[in-house]
């Protein structure tokens, strides 16, 4: 039987393809094979030892032979067990024997039960993104078959199951929107019967791919808010950054989850709170993206940091732009907790340091754009330029060389920057990701014009007429930045 839900990362293409990002991955516990079925124990243990102990390539090949040999009489269960095997070694296997293990587990997939299919699916997990990736390669029709016999399955899958082959779909580069959208209804029309650390496993896997389903992650918010305490820190981390990737808001999550994590760290020894300094920083990074002031979260976390010898770098990053959007946002409430000038202006030469590049884009893209904002614009215009509070915009137009803002300043949005929505239509617009959002917002709120570009509305302009004529519309909206 399958147990537990997300418990960590393993690695899985970005939305471009072209860079690792962390994918959540299910946890199996050990399952007992009954007696009577599958391949009786005196095969199947030495077929567990060869698929093991195989290193050389002539070992797996000959390894490989013995698994689909044997792969009729084995049980599901079985596979699954010789799948997870496989798993440092997945990348090794020859591609004609990844074409016929496609084929026959696809085969096999459709007679299984529910909780054979989450437990075949979670397999793939294990897997390096090497691995799955030529598995996949060989054996396209796989994919194809898992991702429609899922969405069949649906109201019969447990909601730790259904986390599973969610997980192993997505882990093999499903991109398909209906599947997509099949899964987000169902699990919103029975979010009820999930308990919130299953809620926060689906959250999770979902936005760590850009996907979101709004009325979903609105509805899991509001049912994890009073159950907060049954989940342990890693697990509310993860939920709080899901919302803020996706750019969800919900006060009640909000306001449970910054009195939760004050609560636990007064009433047991700090290292006992299952919280970090970082941890602390991030939740209260999380709650500015998503507009929401914990003033008492806020006090703790500013007295840890100052308290801790080290602090990573990320954390440092996220706490300059924490204490930009409380400036201009929360500017009388948080006067009493402000950080002293000396440091903000330590965490603004830290922050020029580790923050070199906004791009989202390709370089390509970005190059184009500003040759065809130096056509419209005066001034001296700049990609990458640093604005001066210390964030990036993609191209900035200036009235000088020397100034330090610009009178425009563009934002491109590609595939890194958005969120695809799966409540609707495949047409839909995507969403901007939260923490993109809340770098514009800032730079707003300071007083600067900001206009943004999608990079796939650009690669879709065919002249550079076409495109002056996109890019002037959108600047027209800034004022009279044209004239």
């Amino acid at each position: 039987r399958l147990q537990g839900n997300v418990q960590g990362a393993k690695q899985a293409l970005s939305a471009t393809g072209s860079a690792p990002v962390p994918l959540p991955f299910v946890q199996q516990t050990s399952h007992k094979l009954s007696g009577n079925s599958g391949l009786p124990d005196a095969e199947w243990e030495p077929l567990q030892e060869h698929i093991k102990a195989a290193t050389g390539r002539s070992e797996i090949e000959e390894a490989s032979r013995d698994f689909l040999k044997k792969f009729a009489q084995l049980s599901v269960e079985q596979i699954a067990e010789i799948l997870r095997l496989m798993e440092t070694k997945a990348a090794s296997y020859p591609k004609d024997f990844y074409t016929e293990l496609g084929s026959m587990l696809g085969h096999k997939l459709k007679s299984a039960t529910s909780p054979q299919l989450a437990l075949t699916m979670s397999s793939f997990l294990y897997w390096s993104h090497e691995g799955r990736q030529r598995f996949i390669d060989c054996s396209r029709d796989f994919l194809a078959v898992a991702a429609a016999e899922v969405p069949t399955r649906l109201m019969e899958l447990a909601p730790h199951e259904l986390n599973c082959c969610l997980a192993g779909v997505v882990s093999l580069g499903c991109s398909d929107h209906k599947f997509f959208v099949s899964v987000g209804k169902s699990a919103q029309a029975r979010h009820k019967t999930f308990a919130p650390k299953e809620l926060g496993s689906l959250l999770t896997i979902l936005s760590e791919v850009r996907l979101v389903h709004v009325d979903l992650f609105t509805s899991a918010a509001q049912a994890i808010a009073p159950r907060v305490r049954e989940l342990r820190p890693s697990e509310i981390m993860r939920c709080t950054r899901a919302l803020s990737r996706c750019g969800v808001k919900n006060e009640a999550f909000c306001q449970a989850v910054g009195d939760d994590i004050v609560g636990r760290w007064s009433k047991s020894q700090p290292s006992h709170s299952g919280f970090r300094c970082e941890d602390l920083v991030e939740a209260c990074w999380c709650f500015a993206v998503l507009e929401f002031y914990h003033h008492d979260l806020l006090q703790l976390m500013f007295q840890v940091v100052r308290e801790s010898q080290k602090v990573t770098a990320d954390a440092l990053c996220q706490l300059y732009e924490l204490h930009l959007s409380l400036e201009a946002e929360h500017k009388e409430r948080y006067a009493p907790i402000r950080i002293e000038d000396k440091s903000v202006s330590a965490l603004l030469e830290h922050y020029k340091e580790n923050r070199r590049d906004c791009r989202r884009c390709s370089e390509k893209v970005r190059s184009d754009i500003t040759a065809a904002v130096k056509g419209l614009l005066e001034g001296h215009v700049q990609a990458n330029h640093r604005t001066s509070v210390g964030l990036l915009s993609d191209v900035a137009a200036m009235r000088k060389r020397s100034s330090t803002d610009g009178y425009v300043h563009i934002d491109i949005d590609g595939a890194l920057s958005l969120i695809r929505p799966i409540d609707q239509d495949e047409t839909a617009g995507p969403l901007v990701d939260g923490a993109v959002a809340f770098r514009r917002r800032i730079l707003q709120k300071k007083g600067l014009r900001v206009a943004t570009v999608r990079e796939s509305d650009w690669k879709n302009l065919e002249d550079q007429k076409e495109k002056r004529r996109h890019l002037r519309s959108l600047l027209s909206a800034l004022g009279d930045v044209l004239e």
